[in-house]
């Protein structure tokens, strides 16, 4: 799980110390308009930036970085804090008609990026990157691909060793932010991993309610399942990460004339840990949780933070118990799978296929609970609840009945 985790963060706010203890891999937004100051044809001068780096927050306000960014420090910083970094490219207003060369100038900043940023370049600060966020909000599928192909083939010439992520696609029917899967295919050779977003939206606009990640009346889940189906008929041996899910939480109330739903911050947390382990069980290689830390602010994607203003949510806790709980371990096999009562799944140590976990939760979202006996294969080392603040875990016995709730139990086995 150590290998499967991680966080989506920014590139000047993200506190790498700070975070180093809920996951190991980083995924950045990184603007290639900054790169080249708004001008495509204009080489790259790594380790900086083209320009400042200024940005639009979350409640609409532009800030600037008192500094042209050094990459080498920001992504070096990360590096230090024990994080893998994985890079999106984003192309930002810099729509087709802006490029001045598009093919041309899409390959060299490919090479040059990939020569620098890539585990056999100059500095060696980044091992994936993807090309393009969620370009279909203002590319048509063929002009991506002008773009897609020629940095793809830069990033191959000045890189084989980086990987590349496709943008934002799906198998199935694509959303408003998702390219059609079949926009790849037959570029087999252009990229190596199917690149994913996925929110457990229950509906959308103007609510964008979302439902545990178990629900079956979502297709939260089965956006993973299309997209394996055509990476197996399409795209054989490529990966499939999920490079955005989460939740929002806040202590503040939407304004009156909105309709936004929250969850809480307990909810946020159950659901975040539960929906790794869902991944876990799937065919997907790795997941990214969006959001590292918001301001409070009761709005789509602006409470989605495992830290508030930079103090930790439950969610933090929880996701910090479950990568220390299952770092070392990998997903084994699905132990029992009741829809809509039980979910017991099972983890292997890597290095010892003895030691084993089994998760047991509820997979439910209405605070369901039950009592469950069960005798384990093995000894039971310990057991302990998906706690929800710092401090150890609560302890939890398991010899009798067993009290099954939308947290996530945990019982640690020794099999002889």
């Amino acid at each position: 799980m150590k290998d499967f985790m991680g966080i989506n963060g920014h590139t000047i706010q993200f506190d790498a110390k700070l975070y180093a203890p809920v996951c190991r891999l980083v995924r950045d937004y990184h603007n290639l308009y900054w790169d080249v100051a708004g001008d495509t044809s204009r080489d790259t001068q790594f380790p900086l930036a083209g320009q400042k780096i200024k940005w639009e927050d979350k409640s609409g306000k532009w800030k600037s970085f008192d500094d042209v960014p050094n990459w080498q420090e920001i992504y070096g910083s990360w590096q230090e804090a024990g994080f893998e970094v994985d890079v999106c490219i984003q192309f930002g207003g810099l729509t087709l008609d802006k490029w001045k060369n598009p093919a041309e100038d899409a390959y060299r900043y490919g090479k040059a990026f990939a020569q620098y940023f890539g585990p056999s370049g100059e500095a060696k600060l980044v091992t994936s990157v993807e090309i393009g966020n969620e370009p279909s909000a203002t590319f048509k599928p063929e002009e991506y691909l002008v773009l897609f192909e020629a940095m793809a083939r830069g990033i191959r010439d000045g890189d084989p060793n980086l990987k590349i992520l496709t943008a934002t696609m799906r198998g199935g029917k694509a959303d408003r932010y998702s390219l059609p899967a079949d926009t790849f295919k037959g570029k087999n050779d252009l990229y190596d991993v199917l690149n994913v977003h996925i929110y457990s939206f229950k509906e959308h606009w103007p609510t964008y309610l979302r439902s545990h990640p178990e629900d079956p009346t979502i297709e939260y889940l089965q956006v993973l399942r299309n997209t394996a189906q055509w990476r197996d008929e399409n795209a054989p041996g490529k990966e499939i990460w999920v490079t955005e899910f989460g939740y929002d939480s806040s202590t503040q109330q939407p304004p009156a004339d909105s309709q936004f739903k929250l969850v809480s911050d307990t909810v946020q947390a159950q659901w975040i840990v539960r929906s790794y382990l869902e991944f876990s069980a799937m065919d997907v290689q790795r997941a990214y949780l969006y959001w590292f830390n918001d301001g409070d602010t009761p709005s789509l994607h602006a409470a989605s933070g495992i830290t508030r203003n930079y103090e930790p949510k439950p969610s933090y806790y929880a996701m910090r118990h479950l990568y220390q709980s299952l770092g070392d371990y990998r997903f084994a096999r699905e132990v029992e799978k009741k829809p809509g009562e039980l979910h017991i799944y099972e983890y292997i140590h890597g290095q010892d296929p003895n030691q084993r976990v089994q998760v047991i939760w509820s997979p439910t979202g209405d605070g369901q609970e039950t009592t469950i006996t069960r005798t384990f294969e093995g000894q039971v080392v310990k057991a302990e609840r998906m706690p929800l603040t710092d401090g150890p875990a609560e302890q939890v016995d398991v010899s009798g009945e067993i009290l099954v709730t939308e947290s996530p139990l945990y019982v640690w086995i020794t099999v002889q």
